[in-house]
């Protein structure tokens, strides 16, 4: 879909009948950007999601929707909110329905898709609540299956060779293939990795670090890394340096695909050091104290590092979204520098302003171990990604 009258990341169908503009300059537009979708996630997670006003079993439902949402944001993408976008051309029409087919997506998985799941997968844990953890673990990473190799699959390869194809026939095309990726990598990556033993513990829900590979907080890291890396070249790199290796689709997009995934599995394996050598040190000097039982510490890690990615993803969002890929008026090395550098500086910045706001403004827990920022920063993307994709970034953007 084109934003702001460029072919940014996911390719756009010539015949999209609506090009947006923004009604003021970059940055400003990227700041205004932000503060509504910060807004408007601050305010849906204290109303629904806070654990000082609502249970604790609450809170996984944040990373539910998120999910389940940016499964719907992604069929969006690839059918162009077809057909509602030729029949409103205008931003908040188009942005309301899509909203509303957006929620019964996440109904139709979360209330019937999920049950269904659960019924066979987690059948053997006697608390309800617990199954109902484990299975939402592992069929939600649906998403990250989608959102990871089937996204930088498609993208990529720019739809070659069905990018000629009109909607909905591109659509249906471009959605059995990025099923299929999803599935193939959903069930080697995350069937197998649930805890389904009747006295499973929800510490130990998913199995983890002390079973060999593949394993749940791999396979999440190794999804989470590779939509980093993809979504970094695609969107802010826009197609650099792929578009230097393999000028003439496929081989752009297999080139692509292989180093992203390559980069995001070698990432991944070293994910727990990474929150054991660099982020534990920091926590220590900002007066954090490691828990002493070290399934908890080593746990904690693993938050770190996939929070971490996470949150480098919504700044690659911001970026190439909200403020356009700016800046622009410099050589084309100094600006992806520029760029990188300030992906690197905002998704950073989101991920200690979380940990160290955290039991103020979220009401996690004061300890930096136990604290995950994975519920709230994953729903933060997907209202990210349904305020520019479908919403079209209104009212900041109009459409021209």
């Amino acid at each position: 879909m084109a934003l702001a009258g460029e072919k940014v990341g996911i390719p756009s169908a010539d015949e999209a009948p609506m090009i947006v503009m923004a009604r003021y300059k970059q940055p400003l537009a990227g700041f205004l950007s932000l503060l509504i979708v910060f807004i408007i996630s601050i305010l849906s997670w204290w109303i629904f999601f806070d654990p000082r006003w609502h249970s604790h079993r609450v809170v996984p439902y944040a990373s539910v929707i998120g999910g389940f949402g940016l499964i719907g944001i992604i069929w969006a993408i690839w059918f162009e909110n077809w057909p509602y976008y030729n029949w409103f051309r205008t931003p908040w029409k188009v942005g309301l329905v899509g909203t509303v087919i957006n929620a019964v997506i996440i109904l139709l998985f979360t209330l019937v898709l999920l049950p269904w799941f659960n019924s066979f997968y987690g059948a053997e844990i006697l608390d309800d609540y617990v199954a109902w953890y484990v299975g939402a673990s592992i069929f939600g990473a649906l998403s990250g299956s989608l959102f990871s190799f089937a996204v930088l699959w498609v993208a990529g390869t720019m739809y070659w060779p069905f990018f000629k194809y009109k909607q909905p026939k591109r659509g249906v095309i471009v959605w059995i293939i990025g099923m299929a990726i999803t599935l193939l990598a959903w069930f080697f990556l995350f069937f197998p990795n649930g805890n389904r033993q009747p006295t499973a513990l929800i510490v130990t829900a998913v199995k983890g670090i002390y079973y060999p590979l593949p394993n749940y907080p791999f396979s999440l890291g190794w999804t989470q890394y590779t939509i980093f890396f993809s979504l970094l070249t695609m969107m802010v790199f826009e197609y650099w340096p792929w578009n230097k290796l393999g000028r003439k689709q496929p081989f752009m997009g297999m080139i692509a695909s292989a180093v992203c995934v390559t980069l995001g599995f070698l990432i991944a394996l070293f994910q727990g050091y990474i929150g054991q050598y660099i982020f534990e040190p920091i926590f220590i000097l900002l007066g954090g104290t490691p828990p002493a039982d070290p399934f908890a510490r080593i746990t904690g890690w693993y938050y770190m590092s996939i929070s971490y990615v996470i949150f480098l993803i919504c700044a690659v969002v911001v970026v190439s979204l909200f403020f356009d890929n700016w800046p622009k008026k410099f050589t084309q090395w100094k600006n992806f520098v520029f760029r990188f550098l300030i992906v690197v500086g905002l998704g950073t910045a989101g991920f200690f302003g979380f940990y160290l706001l955290a039991p103020i403004i979220f009401g996690e827990p004061t300890n930096f171990w136990i604290i995950n920022a994975t519920p709230f920063v994953l729903f933060f993307l997907w209202i990210e990604l349904l305020f520019a994709y479908v919403w079209r970034k209104w009212p900041i953007y109009r459409a021209v």
